[in-house]
C-alpha cells in the first residue's frame, strides 16, 4: 500500500490505546475513532514496516456504540480518545482490555470483572495543568494536539472541573489585560508557562497555581486578588518558578500570594490536606469505588498488619485503617509523608504509622525485624515496580497482595513476575478512573498458591495383612509432607541465631548464585543495590553456606569443596 491509497474496511479489533484495527491485503492498518465492527471507506496516511495508519473517509456501517463527541475540538486535541464511544462501548473496550492484557502479558486467566464506570462521565478532573502560548498574537490555552507541541486553544473542557474552566479563562483575560505573556519555548522569552488549578469536590475548595519562568512578575499578586474576589471557592493561590527549559512543569520555589498553601478534601469520611505538589487521585467519585474495593478483596478481619507501599499522603491506608489492627506507610517523597502525618493526626487515627523511606528498603528493614505482614497494598507510578521491590517485598511472604494501577501493561508484567515466585492472581477489578480516555485503573488481587499437586494415600487401619501400622502411618505422611520453601527471611534467622550476627539479603543472593542455585526470591539482589556493597567475609560466607546446608539446598561435600575453590573469589 501507498500514501494515499483508499480501500473499504471493516473494523475487527482494537490497539491498546483503542484505534481501529483493519487487515487490509494481509497488513494491519490502525484507524483513529473507529469501532468495532464498523465499515468505512479509510484513506492510507502512513506506511511503515509493519503496518500503516489510516483514517476514515467515509463511514459505511456506523456501530451502536457510536455517539456524537460533545467536545467541538476532540477530533484535533489529545486530551481524550473515547468520546464518539457509548458508555456501554467504553466499558466493553476497558474491560476486554484489561482480560488480554493480564492474558498475554500477565500469563494469567484470571476472572475480570466488568470495569466499573462512572456515573457521571465529565467534569470529573480535580486537578488540571494547562498550558499557555501564542497563535496569531492572541494568548491561547488547552491541551497540546497528539503528539505535539501545539496548543489547541480551548476555553471550556468537558473532563475538567467546572471551576477549572472558569477560573483558567479568568486568568487568561487579565494576562491578556496586564499584558503578561506566554513563555515561548523557541526564544525563552514570556513569563507564564502553565496555569495549575486543584478542586476539592466535596468541600468546594479551589487552589490557583500560576507556574512563571521568571521570579518577579509585575501585577501578579494584584491578579490574584482579583481572582479571589471574583471567586470565593478560592482558598489558595501561589506563584510556582520554574526556569528550567525542559518540558518538566513544576519548579522548585513556590510563593504564597493569597490565603493557604493547601486545600481540604474529604474521602470515604477522611479529610485531607492536598498542597501543590501532593499526589491525589484525579476523579474523587471513582476513587472512593476504587478503595472500596481493594479493601473488599483485602477480606480483613479485623487483626491484620497492612504495609501501603507508595503511600503519597495516605489516601488508601488511612481509608482501610478501620478495618485492620496496624498499617504502616511508606512513601520516598517526603512532603508526601508530611501531609500523610499530619492527615492522620487530623482524622485521628492512631494505628498507622508513616515512614519517609524507598518501599522496597523499607520491608527489608521490617523483614530484619521479624514484623509479620499480613496484606501488602502496592500503588506505583505508572512504571510499575522494580524486580528488587518486587523481591524485597516477597522476603515478608504477605498472605495477599492487593496490587493497584494506573497503567495494567506494567501491573500485568509484574503479574507475571509474582506469579513465578509463589503467588496467584485470584480477581481482577477495572475502574474507569478516566471517562472518555483510553486509560483505565485496576485493582488485582494476589494471594499465595494453592499446592500444585496433592499425593493421594490409600490407608486401612488394623494389625491384619495389608494393614499399615499406626507408627508406620506417621512415618510415610512425614516422608511426603512437601517442603517447606525457604526464604531468605528464614535463612537471616537461621544465621542470626547460631552465629549472632546479621547478613544481607545481598550477600546470601552472592553465594546462592556462587553455588548454581536458582534465584527464586531475590535474582536482582546483587546487581540492584543501589550503592556499592563489599563482598561477603569469609565468616559470612561460612555461616551462608551452613545455613543452605541445613536447609538442605546443598550438602556438606559441596560447600566444604565450594569453601575451599571459591571463598577468595567471592
Amino acid at each position: 500500500m501507498k500514501k494515499k491509497d483508499r480501500f473499504i474496511g471493516k473494523c475487527v479489533d482494537y490497539t491498546h490505546d483503542c484505534l481501529g484495527v483493519v487487515k487490509h491485503e494481509g497488513t494491519a492498518v490502525f484507524v483513529k475513532n473507529l469501532i468495532l465492527d464498523e465499515e468505512a471507506e479509510i484513506e492510507i496516511i502512513k506506511v511503515l514496516k509493519n503496518y500503516c495508519v489510516g483514517r476514515v473517509v467515509k463511514l459505511i456501517k456506523t456501530s451502536e456504540h457510536r455517539e456524537e463527541p460533545v467536545c467541538e475540538v476532540y477530533k484535533q486535541c489529545g486530551g481524550c480518545q473515547l468520546m464518539h464511544m457509548s458508555q456501554l462501548g467504553q466499558k466493553i473496550f476497558k474491560t476486554q482490555r484489561v482480560k488480554e492484557t493480564l492474558h498475554k502479558i500477565g500469563h494469567c486467566d484470571v476472572e475480570v470483572l466488568d470495569t466499573i464506570m462512572d456515573d457521571v462521565p465529565y467534569h470529573y478532573r480535580n486537578k488540571v495543568q494547562v498550558p499557555f502560548g501564542m497563535k496569531d498574537n492572541r494568548i491561547v490555552s488547552g491541551f497540546y494536539k497528539a503528539r505535539t507541541n501545539d496548543i489547541i486553544n480551548q476555553d471550556h473542557c468537558h473532563i475538567q472541573n467546572t471551576f477549572s474552566n472558569e477560573v483558567t479563562l479568568r486568568a487568561k483575560q487579565l494576562f491578556e489585560e496586564y499584558h503578561i505573556l506566554p513563555y515561548d519555548k523557541q526564544s525563552h522569552k514570556g513569563i507564564i508557562k502553565h496555569v495549575l488549578t486543584r478542586y476539592g469536590t466535596h468541600t468546594n475548595e479551589g487552589m490557583v497555581v500560576f507556574i512563571t519562568y521568571k521570579k518577579k512578575v509585575k501585577h501578579l499578586s494584584h491578579i490574584a486578588s482579583i481572582l479571589a474576589s471574583e471567586f470565593p471557592e478560592i482558598k489558595s493561590v501561589i506563584q510556582n518558578v520554574n526556569e528550567r527549559h525542559d518540558n518538566v512543569i513544576l519548579g522548585d520555589e513556590e510563593i504564597l500570594l493569597y490565603g493557604e498553601d493547601v486545600i481540604e478534601d474529604t474521602l470515604l469520611d477522611k479529610r485531607y490536606h492536598i498542597s501543590m505538589k501532593s499526589f491525589y487521585q484525579i476523579n474523587p467519585r471513582q476513587v472512593e469505588k476504587l478503595y472500596t474495593k481493594a479493601i473488599e478483596f483485602a477480606d480483613f478481619k479485623g487483626d491484620e498488619t497492612v504495609i501501603d507501599a507508595y503511600c503519597g499522603i495516605g489516601t488508601i491506608g488511612l481509608s482501610l485503617a478501620n478495618h485492620v489492627k496496624q498499617v504502616y506507610g511508606v512513601e520516598v517523597v517526603p512532603d508526601a509523608i508530611k501531609n500523610a502525618k499530619e492527615n492522620a493526626k487530623r482524622n485521628h487515627v492512631s494505628n498507622i504509622e508513616f515512614t519517609c523511606q524507598d518501599a522496597g528498603e523499607f520491608m527489608l528493614k521490617c523483614a530484619n525485624e521479624h514484623k509479620t505482614i499480613d496484606v501488602v497494598m502496592v500503588d506505583p507510578p505508572r512504571k510499575g515496580c522494580s524486580e528488587l521491590f518486587l523481591d524485597q517485598m516477597m522476603t515478608l511472604s504477605p498472605e495477599k497482595i492487593v496490587y493497584i494501577s494506573c497503567n495494567v501493561a506494567t501491573q500485568a508484567r509484574d503479574v507475571a513476575y509474582l506469579q513465578e515466585h509463589g503467588y496467584q492472581a485470584v480477581i481482577a477489578q477495572p475502574v474507569d478512573m478516566f471517562p472518555q480516555t483510553n486509560h483505565v485503573e485496576t485493582v488485582v488481587l494476589l494471594s499465595h498458591k494453592d499446592p500444585d499437586s496433592h499425593i493421594h494415600v490409600k490407608v486401612e487401619f488394623g494389625e491384619g495383612k495389608g494393614k499399615v501400622p499406626l507408627d508406620k502411618i506417621a512415618e510415610r505422611a512425614e516422608k511426603y509432607k512437601p517442603k517447606e520453601k525457604v526464604t531468605y527471611k528464614k535463612i537471616k534467622e537461621y544465621i542470626e541465631d547460631k552465629f549472632g550476627f546479621k547478613v544481607h539479603t545481598a550477600y546470601i543472593a552472592e553465594v546462592k548464585r556462587a553455588y548454581g542455585l536458582p534465584m527464586y526470591d531475590a535474582p536482582n539482589a546483587v546487581e540492584e543495590l543501589k550503592q556499592p556493597r563489599k563482598h561477603p567475609t569469609e565468616e559470612k560466607v561460612k555461616a551462608i553456606s551452613d545455613a543452605l546446608v541445613h536447609f538442605g539446598l546443598i550438602d556438606k561435600k559441596l560447600a566444604s569443596t565450594f569453601e575451599i575453590a571459591h571463598l577468595s573469589a567471592v
